[in-house]
Formats: structure tokens, C-alpha cells, sequence
């Protein structure tokens, strides 16, 4: 528990000696399990890992007043301090890897490196970047009678804010994400980075092209663009993903 914010979080020891810790953070209405697949094989290799539910999903507890991005990295910062976590290579997908670069630009924990897959946190100014904040901020107050539950329901997931349907009262908050922006942080970066993207990326907070502006913006990071997959590039290609992943963290945790 910190801040009197109950956090989940998945723990894999490694197999023989330990050679460095991951923190994987997942994405904006996502959770923890959704890393599993393409990542846990790295605990053979003598990586330590560690998966949190950032408030408000999974298993952890949802925030009892409106979150700021600064609030989750926050959160996240002193979870790794009880957990005395060292210098962790930081993964964060979507949200998780906006929530990253935060943590990194501020210099909030010591990293040994960080990934960012197909993270949001740029800029994006399309009708349906608008439409989604005008819905998530006005569909509450409007459909507020227990009648109009499923008027809300629906408008939320056409607007492609379906998680925020599971967590509801979250409205505040993900406007305020959305709102947030990362690009004036990058600059302030000094960690090694690699940046991952799904080649086929649709969503509309992470376009494709979003990854050369991460890659241009950090100082000596390094970038792989995996064909043939959408937003969640790691469960596209899972054994492409694991492959860039395991070389970058080994690049960062020396070789044998």
C-alpha cells in the first residue's frame, strides 16, 4: 500500500543468478496479465521481473480523486522504493510508457534503461481524439439517470473509450491523461532507450510515426518497428517482441 492506494503487482524470480530487474507497466484500461506471454521467458535468461496494476486496474484500487499523469508516476516511483527495486529497465506500454518517460525526464528513480512500446503521450489533435475527450467529459452529467446507463455505455465504447466504461469514475482522470502531453520531456532524457512499435498501429493517440518522433527525441535511442502488428505489438508478435526486448535489456545488463 502507499499514499493509502492499494497497488497489485505480479512478482517472477529468476532462474540461477540474478542479472537485473524488468517493471513492465501496462497501458490505459489494460492490466498486468496481458505481458505474460511475450515476456516471462526473459526470468530463464536470470532477469528479475515485476508487473503493477496501475490504480484504477487489474487488481489494484481505484484512486479516490481525479490522477494527473504525475500522480501515477508518483505511485509507481514509491512502489519500486518499498519494493527496494534497483535500477530497474523500466517497459511501459501506451499510457504505461507516457507514464515512463515522466519518470525518466524527472529523474523520479534511478533507471538502467527504459522501453517504450508504442507509447502514447505526443500530441494528436484529430476529430476523434476531441471527440473522445468531449464524450468522457460531458457523457456522465447527461446520462446520469439510471435509464440512460446504456445510452452512456454505448456512446463511450463508439468513442473507443470502452475502458473507460470499466472504470467509470475515471472520468476526470482520463481527461486529464489525455490532455498530458511528454514531447518537452524527451530532451531531458539520459537513459538508454528503445522504442517499439506495432508497424500497423491504429490507434489514434499512437500513430506509427509517433515512433520517430520518441526515437529522434531521446538522446542515442534505438528503434524497432515490428511489421504486421497493431498497438499491442507484443501479443502480435510475441517471439519478434521478446527478441528486441531480451537484446536491449542484455545490451544494458552486460553479457556473459
Amino acid at each position: 500500500m502507499v499514499e493509502s492506494q492499494l497497488i497489485h503487482y505480479y512478482h517472477a524470480e529468476p532462474s540461477g543468478e540474478k542479472k537485473g530487474t524488468l517493471v513492465f507497466l501496462h497501458g490505459w484500461g489494460s492490466n498486468s496479465p496481458l505481458w505474460f506471454s511475450s515476456t516471462l521467458q526473459i526470468i530463464e535468461k536470470g532477469y528479475e521481473l515485476y508487473y503493477l496494476d496501475l490504480p484504477g486496474f487489474g487488481k489494484s484500487q481505484s484512486p479516490r480523486h481525479a490522477f494527473f499523469l504525475s500522480d501515477y508516476a508518483c505511485i509507481i516511483t514509491q512502489v519500486m522504493e518499498k519494493l527496494e527495486i534497483k535500477k530497474p529497465i523500466l517497459v511501459g506500454h501506451s499510457f504505461g510508457g507516457k507514464t515512463a518517460v515522466r519518470i525518466a525526464s524527472k529523474k523520479l528513480f534511478p533507471l538502467a534503461g527504459m522501453v517504450l512500446v508504442d507509447a502514447s503521450g505526443l500530441p494528436h489533435t484529430s476529430l476523434i481524439t476531441k471527440v473522445k475527450i468531449g464524450i468522457a467529459k460531458t457523457v456522465k452529467p447527461v446520462t446520469n439517470l439510471s435509464f440512460m446507463q446504456g445510452v452512456r455505455s454505448t456512446l463511450l465504447r463508439v468513442s473507443g473509450s470502452d475502458d473507460y466504461v470499466a472504470f467509470p469514475e475515471a472520468r476526470e482522470t482520463f481527461v486529464n491523461i489525455i490532455r498530458e502531453h511528454v514531447a518537452s520531456e524527451l530532451g531531458e532524457i539520459s537513459l538508454p532507450t528503445l522504442v517499439v512499435w506495432g508497424g500497423k498501429d491504429d490507434n489514434s493517440y499512437t500513430p506509427p510515426s509517433d515512433a520517430t518522433v520518441f526515437t529522434k527525441g531521446i538522446a542515442g535511442a534505438q528503434m524497432r518497428i515490428i511489421d504486421n502488428a497493431n498497438h499491442y505489438c507484443f501479443l502480435d508478435q510475441p517471439a519478434i517482441f521478446f527478441q528486441a526486448l531480451f537484446s536491449f535489456v542484455e545490451q544494458n545488463y552486460g553479457k556473459n
